[in-house]
């Protein structure tokens, strides 16, 4: 049992760097899918821009966005649609906008190999909101 709150303990203060770091971005537009993974960061501490591919707002909008940040940070799901977006993101604003990816291939790792999606962020949430 112990090991398992020690796992769990870890795993927290991980994500709580993530988060730091990420909140720690000056003038930086954070792009995620959608409303979901945006509550997801909201919920466990991040306190920047965010911006969702979503709906109606697509690529182009975010380009127009985007004017006013010294970079964009693409945080979208580590799964084959989140990296297909992404890639068509990038094409699509590259020479543009600077283009940050750090923190979308960091999340896998910060969190263990346990958050693919954004929004799995969620059940960390409140217990992130307190370390950040």
């Amino acid at each position: 049992m112990d090991k398992f709150f020690a796992s769990e303990s870890s795993l927290i203060e991980s994500l709580s760097e993530f988060m730091r770091k990420l909140n720690d971005e000056e003038s930086a537009l954070v792009v995620v899918e959608g409303v979901r993974d945006a509550r997801a960061l909201r919920e466990a501490g991040y306190d920047g821009e965010l911006f969702m591919l979503c709906h109606k707002n697509n690529v182009l909008t975010l380009e127009e966005t985007a004017i006013g940040f010294k970079k964009i940070i693409l945080l979208l799901d580590n799964d084959r649609e989140g990296k297909k977006l992404s890639e068509r993101t990038r094409k699509i604003l590259r020479g543009r906008v600077n283009i940050d990816t750090f923190y979308q291939r960091e999340l896998l790792p910060a969190s263990k190999g346990k958050i693919r999606h954004v929004e799995e962020l969620a059940p960390y949430a409140q217990r992130l909101a307190h370390h950040v």
